[in-house]
């Protein structure tokens, strides 16, 4: 049969007819893939590449000339008489190689449109009954294809094939190569001004639905929970250390201006050289010591700002008036439209780059999946499951997802291209069975006459 459909434009796009030709070959996507690798390889650009010619347009002339030629010998025999019984099988065979073909021609042209223009019922089933078509599809796709007991099944390694894919080095540079190109595209769609508004409203929303207060406990009880806190006692200790060491100095003058004016200097310069001494070691120790008391005393005060957070209506209020002071400044907006604005600037400046940290880091995500996946067969089987659970949640016994998408994708396909993509796919095929509903015809003619023949003697 023909090649795999093309993409078909929707209602209302127009689309010049491609009657004459049929879809481009493997091979030549392919070559026009190596040619033009700017384009991520996908959609390449074919419009220089010649197109074969139509196959079922040549069958079509075979078909009809067939017609033709028994109409002409039939006519012909008629014409100067039957005088031997060979001409009367050749009449009797062209006669019904002529029904046989008008019935075949007949019946493949009410496929895609009504004969001769006339409005005889059940004609032009395609384009008529295009809807019920794609409705019928869908319904058949879902139900013996979608169906939980198919998708549950472990006929099929969905991750196994993809890593398969993956290894190949050129697909994963396709990929990456196709990111590469989608990435301005979304970033244009990103700086249209409808675009930001609604990303700042979002933002907004966000701010205005969420609590502060009990929001902060939650993420500290997170840390908490995960032991990370440690990482931010140590941070807030070494902190603590960088900062007494670099005001060394001005500790040293305030405890000055804080004694009496009788204490000597040499007094105040040994306290405060034992006090930072101690202060120093105090510091060290904390850091090297998970247990250390000073850790803990930072810890219960931790343990004890959550629960603040949690149950007291002081800063419930006082994170509510931070709320709508945010929410009331234009500084504040300006500095979240400032940040995505770098942050988008940022992300189309990386993927121009030749070495962009952005798509070397999907090649070694892509590259470490398939080292995973090619040594783990238990972590394949893990994927498919989760995978074929998530298809069978969204095209269950009862969801109709998918034969609504075909559905209402076929329904929105232009009727006239379609009609012409399909008579170019299956076109050589009808015109195979003209010829041999005129070859058949005429064999049973010559049967029928022979038949008829016996039986009058």
């Amino acid at each position: 049969m023909g090649q795999p459909l093309q993409q078909l434009p929707h209602r209302n796009e127009a689309e010049p007819s491609q009657s004459n030709g049929t879809d481009r070959s493997h091979g030549a996507v392919a070559s026009e893939i190596e040619q033009h690798p700017e384009s991520g390889g996908y959609p390449p650009d074919v419009s220089h590449i010649q197109q074969a010619p139509n196959k079922g347009q040549m069958v079509w002339w075979v078909a009809t000339g067939l017609l033709l030629v028994m109409t002409a010998i039939f006519g012909v025999i008629t014409y100067v008489g039957a005088t031997n019984e060979w001409l009367r099988l050749m009449r009797a065979f062209s006669e019904a190689a002529m029904v046989g073909a008008l019935a075949d021609w007949f019946a493949v042209t009410a496929l895609f449109r009504r004969p001769l223009g006339l409005p005889i019922p059940h004609t032009g089933i395609i384009p008529t009954n295009k809807a019920r078509i794609g409705r019928s599809l869908g319904l058949f796709v879902q139900s013996n294809f979608l169906t939980e007991e198919v998708l549950e099944g472990q006929v099929v390694n969905i991750s196994g094939s993809f890593a398969r894919f993956l290894q190949n080095a050129s697909n994963r540079e396709r990929i990456v190569a196709r990111v590469r190109a989608l990435v301005p595209q979304l970033l244009e769609i990103a700086s249209d001004s409808e675009i930001q508004a609604f990303f700042n409203q979002q933002v907004e929303d966000l701010i205005r639905r969420t609590n502060f207060a009990r929001s902060g406990a939650r993420l500290l009880r997170t840390l908490t929970s995960n032991k990370m806190h440690e990482m931010l006692l140590d941070e807030v200790i070494q902190q603590l250390q960088g900062l007494f060491r670099s005001n060394q100095l001005w500790f040293r003058y305030q405890l000055r201006q804080a004694t009496p004016w009788f204490v000597p200097e040499f007094v105040d310069r040994k306290i405060f050289d034992a006090i930072a001494a101690k202060t120093e070691q105090t510091l060290t120790e904390a850091l090297q010591n998970k247990n250390h008391e000073l850790r803990q005393r930072l810890l219960n005060g931790l343990y004890s700002f959550i629960v603040r957070l949690e149950t007291s209506e002081e800063l419930q209020k006082k994170g509510e008036e931070l709320k709508k002071v945010l929410l009331a400044s234009d500084v504040f907006r300006d500095y979240i439209g400032a940040v995505r604005d770098t942050f988008l600037a940022g992300l189309d400046a990386d993927v121009k780059k030749r070495d962009s940290l952005l798509l070397s880091s999907l090649q070694r995500i892509l590259q470490n999946l398939v080292d995973a996946l090619s040594e783990s067969p238990s972590l394949q089987r893990k994927i498919n499951r989760f995978i074929r659970h998530v298809l069978s949640t969204l095209v269950g016994r009862e969801s109709t997802f998918v034969a609504d998408l075909i559905s209402k994708t076929i329904d929105g396909w232009d009727t006239k291209t379609l009609v012409g993509k399909l008579e170019e796919q299956v076109g050589a095929d009808l015109q195979y069975i003209r010829i041999n509903g005129t070859l058949v015809g005429g064999l049973i003619g010559v049967v029928l006459y022979l038949v008829s023949s016996e039986l009058q003697r």
